[in-house]
């Protein structure tokens, strides 16, 4: 009786293994294919002389020992934000956080979204995986006419392909993203994509001008497609706001110091501070709200706003944890609190004219 058990046992764990590495093929994105470059080695990309992102040993020890120093609260359903104005022609900058990395940006008459996410879960599923603990400050149909779209990366917080598809059936967005992302994107019905490579410029109007710049972090979306895809960073010049930089995902290194003194001074910076708890697990992907300080000086930033925080559970913060970090941190840099400012859902700030 026992041999048959165990035979029965043996046999639904493999159908388990095997469904699993299915399952992982099938949401796993397309690989970039191209020539070997400083950060690609004709396989996978890479920062380079950036410490190496954990692996699934210390991901498996992590979470067997993780504890949260602050819990997440129960979800809270607030109110979103009113709707932004369509256009803003004034020669300012209007800035709305709607959550995570997904910001609106508004200036010249024209209106970029970052990163876009309106599900629930950062997760190929919607019954498991990460689970939002707030609605997006800004609801999806208030969302302006949306001209361009800057994807940092595939990870499924950064590129959730539903909200996408809307914006590109809606709008007829023009999409930028990092090389080997635009297969994944045609894939899913999204034409009019443009993919860049670390320190290329593309030209998207007279006045604008759109630059693809590095960031120390990984990709992928499944069990065998990590780092075949790039991440980046964008900053957009325009003539009448100046210069916008939108650093995507990433832990601190020296790239940072090299955009201020190439781009710098910068009218406004967008800065991750979430997901960095522990540090010795989150450091090489992810920035601390020190080293969040730490970027607004080295890219020379005139005015700050922080993302990456508050509206999924993904590493041990708490939900306001680094918001309270970032907080003590510029007190320490005798930095005044309004020069990096923590946005709340659906909240807007606005940079007067270009002086």
């Amino acid at each position: 009786m026992l041999p048959k058990i165990f035979f029965i046992l043996g046999l639904l764990l493999l159908l388990v293994v095997i469904g699993g590495v299915v399952i992982g093929y099938l949401i796993s994105a397309p690989r970039y294919t191209g020539p070997v470059s400083d950060h690609f080695d004709g396989k996978n990309f890479f920062t380079p002389g950036a410490p190496s992102p954990k692996g699934f040993r210390e991901v498996i020890g992590w979470q067997l020992n993780h504890e949260r120093t602050q819990p997440w609260p129960a979800f809270h359903n607030d109110q979103p934000g009113p709707a932004p104005p369509a256009r803003v022609s004034d020669g300012s900058v209007r800035v709305t956080y709607v959550n995570h990395s997904t910001l609106l940006l508004q200036f010249d008459g024209l209106n970029v979204l970052t990163d876009p996410i309106y599900e629930n879960r950062v997760s190929p599923f919607q019954f498991v995986g990460p689970k939002r603990n707030s609605p997006p400050g800004i609801r999806f149909d208030d969302l302006p006419t949306i001209d361009l779209l800057l994807l940092s990366h595939n990870h499924w917080d950064h590129l959730e392909i539903a909200t996408v598809q809307k914006l590109c059936a809606r709008d007829k967005t023009r999409i930028f993203c990092p090389l080997g992302v635009k297969a994944f994107l045609e894939q899913n019905g999204c034409q009019n994509v443009t993919e860049m490579d670390w320190q290329q410029s593309v030209v998207y109007n007279p006045s604008t001008t759109i630059h693809c710049l590095p960031a120390q972090h990984f990709s992928g979306r499944g069990l065998f497609d990590r780092n075949g895809t790039l991440w980046a960073g964008y900053l957009i010049e325009n003539k009448a706001v100046g210069k916008l930089y939108f650093a995507g995902d990433s832990g601190y290194g020296p790239h940072f110091r090299a955009i201020g003194e190439r781009f710098g001074p910068l009218q406004l910076a967008l800065i991750p501070i979430g997901a960095y708890k522990p540090n010795w697990f989150m450091s090489p992907v992810h920035c601390s709200p020190a080293e969040a300080v730490q970027i607004h000086a080295d890219v020379r930033s005139e005015q700050s706003v922080a993302i990456h925080f508050g509206t999924f559970p993904l590493a041990d913060d708490g939900e306001l944890e680094p918001v309270d970090d970032l907080r003590k941190a510029l007190a320490d840099k005798s930095i005044l609190p309004d020069q990096f400012r923590a946005l709340k859902p659906g909240s807007s700030l606005t940079l007067g004219p270009k002086k």
